[in-house]
């Protein structure tokens, strides 16, 4: 299949029936050559990050609402117009036409030959409009969560957040001590350049980590780099008994079981329980022997564990995901202003649950890979609020555009007894 074909109707799972990005990418490409794969890949992504940005540029020239599979068409086209410099903007068009052939009985094949020669003509189209609209359409942001982040975190960090969910995000790891020291691996395997966050963290650049040999062995796992801040910032010990109240697919598991130096014990949830497999096989690759995997609704945890048994409790809790976008594009194109709703409440669940298990003087970390304070910072004050026998060490926020990685936010308590 031609690879463009290909990336279209990619772009059709992901759009029209909310297929996982990285899921339809991994699972279709098997038959490319590495050329073509990149080549995909970029149309899809690049398609996905600049969605809005791409209506703005072509929308201007109809005046019906199109189809879906038609706008997916268009937009993916415009893409390479803008962006693809070294294609040719008759092969683009031409292979568009040649799409658009197989859509409702080619009824469309003129429109979209129409649209296309107008942008080539045209040229790109300068965004108008106030500071925050013009932003959000740079940018391909809805306006509301524009608004959002300008209310939350300020006009300037809201732009290089928004700004930065435009860049290739870089590949990290996670040197899995319980096998290997940082020196060890670095001096037996190459490409590998040290983090700038974490003291175990590498970046990669030549190509996918999860093929090649140190990955199988276990000598590394891949981690973003503001992730791998969550488990220290715990600080689990080699005595303590910890639980992970959602831990698939176990990044953080097994750093913590690293920390702990393979001793003391995890018991590591999950609600799904061919996540809780995925737990097992990664705690294998590892080497983890302390992690316990185990099937269980998080939010009612009390009800299968003896209560205040935990030294530690990490609840590394479901969230929007608004601090993976530069990684998870199709979050960006779904999202809409009511997904945190569901999700807040089934935090809340979780912190007062987690508390229900945690000793007294014990330690317990809270922590998402979003930018959104009602989320964090006011789900934590409110947590406080509720339970006057907990109290706030530390918190803190990492932006993606500091270290290019993803944003996360973390907030270490206390028990009091």
């Amino acid at each position: 299949m031609d690879a463009r074909k290909k990336a279209y109707l990619m772009l059709i799972d992901i759009c029209i029936h909310k297929k996982y990005s990285h899921l339809v990418l991994k699972d279709g490409m098997r038959d490319f050559d590495t050329k073509d794969k990149a080549f995909i890949s970029n149309i899809v992504y690049g398609t996905l990050q600049n969605y809005r940005y791409l209506d703005y540029q072509w929308k201007v020239y109809c005046e019906k609402i199109v189809k879906k599979e038609i706008e997916i068409l268009i937009n993916m086209s415009v893409y390479q117009l803008l962006y693809l410099e070294r294609v040719p903007a008759f092969a683009i068009t031409n292979e568009a036409v040649e799409i658009a052939k197989g859509k409702y009985d080619g009824r469309f094949v003129s429109f979209v030959n129409a649209i296309l020669r107008k942008v080539i003509k045209n040229g790109k189209r300068e965004v108008t409009g106030d500071a925050d609209e013009k932003l959000a359409i740079e940018t391909s942001f809805p306006l509301w969560i524009v608004k959002m982040w300008n209310k939350q975190y300020g006009t300037e960090v809201c732009e290089k957040i928004c700004r930065d969910a435009l860049n290739v995000p870089k590949q990290s790891v996670r040197v899995n001590t319980i096998k290997n020291s940082k020196e060890e691996f670095l001096s037996k395997y190459e490409g590998y350049h040290n983090g700038e966050l974490s003291d175990v963290a590498l970046t990669f650049d030549k190509g996918s980590v999860a093929s090649r040999e140190e990955f199988k062995f276990g000598y590394i796992s891949v981690q973003d780099e503001a992730s791998q801040m969550i488990a220290p910032f715990l600080n689990p010990s080699e005595d303590d008994l910890v639980l992970d109240m959602c831990a698939a697919p176990g990044s953080k598991t097994g750093h913590m079981a690293a920390l702990m130096n393979n001793r003391g014990k995890i018991i590591a949830l999950d609600v799904h329980e061919h996540r809780v497999e995925l737990l097992k096989a990664t705690m294998r690759r590892l080497g983890c022997i302390n992690v316990d995997a185990q099937t269980c609704d998080a939010t009612k945890a009390s009800e299968q564990f003896e209560n205040e048994s935990f030294d530690k409790v990490l609840i590394d809790a479901p969230c929007s995901g608004y601090g993976v976008l530069k990684g998870k594009s199709d979050i960006k194109y779904h999202m809409q202003s009511d997904d945190m709703d569901g999700i807040i409440a089934i935090q809340k669940e979780l912190l007062d649950e987690g508390i229900k298990l945690l000793k007294a003087d014990g330690i317990m970390v809270y922590s998402t890979c979003t930018l959104n304070k009602k989320e964090n910072e006011l789900q934590i004050k409110q947590f406080l609020e509720r339970q006057e026998n907990m109290e706030l060490i530390e918190e803190k926020t990492i932006f993606p555009y500091e270290y290019n990685c993803d944003g996360f936010y973390m907030a270490k308590l206390k028990k009091v007894s």
